[in-house]
């Protein structure tokens, strides 16, 4: 339950950097959480188990953009969801079988509904979130029918910076709103192994992504997916991120089970001046972790976390990135209880300090 007040000190407004979340009338901003040259050599002694990639030739050719469109078409789909701010979604890609999609964690968090778009026939199929790691941003959903392709899945750890690759999703544009039909871009590899704000394997490219590509495929010139589309740069030209997909893949083996990662069931991003007025809110202050969803019967909600609250503390501890909070939250363990000190901002422009005790998943 909500109780007390706490003191709050002054923290600095930081750079804005955009998750490809495409919403409706608006887009949300936040911070995110969390491979070799271009080479033909495809021969592994000893594969890993993050490497499903289907068996290739050294003579295999690279395929063209259109050609990775049309392999990778029944295997890209489109995620439509709903959010206390408006409705929205990203992009997916079916994982291992036809039943399993692997997308970006703030895709689905706090979402009221998942539905995942069928890419042969356009039906919208309900989907499930079988769990997910937030500080990863890494989610794996479940769906009961759909006509799907598992997407072929390279070795992201043989990616080299200079290596062309495309990006695949679903965003909004002028002229397709609804993200209906599959958008391609192309590109290089810029970096491999980037960091940036508590993620690590982090790729780097030039290939653009835009809202709504989030949790859509980086593909290499083989056709496999080799990373995740997960944010960009605000007015840093071509500088958009992708999680690694061995990292990723490590991280969906574990979800498998069914257990949530550092999970309190609670979306937040960065504050920043002139987010409240984007997302139509009140906030009291410019600083802090907001919160833009949360899951319905989910610790967060469970506690009386809501939409809108700024987050300071996480267990006595000062809270300023996406990346702080992932840190405290890292460094529990399944089953503590952690407090969570926040200012709730009210319809009429008064705030009032309070705190909350949060199960960790």
């Amino acid at each position: 339950m909500l109780a007390c007040e706490f003191p709050r000190k002054g923290c600095p407004v930081f750079s804005r950097l955009f998750f490809s979340l495409l919403l409706a009338g608006s887009l949300v901003a936040g911070l995110a959480c969390g491979g070799g040259g271009g080479d033909d050599d495809d021969d592994d002694d000893d594969p890993t188990p993050t490497t499903r990639a289907k068996e290739k030739t050294p003579e295999s050719k690279s395929l063209t953009p259109q050609q990775i469109v049309e392999e990778l078409k029944s295997s890209v789909v489109h995620i439509v969801a709903t959010y206390p701010e408006g409705s929205g979604g990203g992009t997916g890609f079916v994982w291992q079988d036809k039943n399993h999609i692997l997308t970006n964690a703030h895709v689905v968090l706090g979402a009221g509904s998942i539905k995942v778009v069928d890419p042969k026939d356009g039906r919208q199929i309900s989907a499930k979130v079988v769990a997910l790691s937030p500080c990863d941003d890494v989610a794996l959903l479940e769906v009961e029918r759909g006509n799907f392709t598992p997407a072929p899945i390279g070795d992201s750890d043989k990616l080299g910076s200079g290596e062309e690759v495309v990006a695949l999703g679903f965003p909004g544009t002028y002229t397709d709103q609804g993200s209906s039909q599959l958008a391609v871009t192309r590109g290089i590899v810029s970096k491999i192994h980037e960091s940036y704000d508590g993620m690590t394997d982090l790729i780097a490219t030039d290939a653009a992504i835009n809202p709504g590509n989030s949790g859509g495929p980086l593909v290499n010139t083989k056709g496999e997916v080799v990373g995740i589309n997960t944010f960009f740069f605000v007015g840093k030209q071509s500088q958009n991120y992708a999680i690694a997909i061995n990292e990723a893949a490590f991280v969906a083996e574990k979800l498998e089970d069914g257990e949530n990662i550092n999970y309190i069931g609670a979306r937040v991003q960065q504050n920043y001046r002139g987010l409240a007025e984007e997302l139509g809110i009140k906030l009291a202050y410019i600083d802090g972790l907001v919160i833009t969803g949360v899951d319905t019967g989910s610790p967060a909600d469970e506690a009386g976390l809501g939409y809108a609250d700024l987050i300071y503390y996480v267990d006595n501890v000062w809270v300023s990135s996406f990346g702080e909070f992932c840190d405290v939250l890292r460094s529990r363990k399944s089953g503590d209880t952690l407090r969570i000190d926040i200012t709730r901002t009210f319809r009429d422009g008064s705030s009032e300090d309070m705190y909350a005790e949060v199960d960790l998943e």
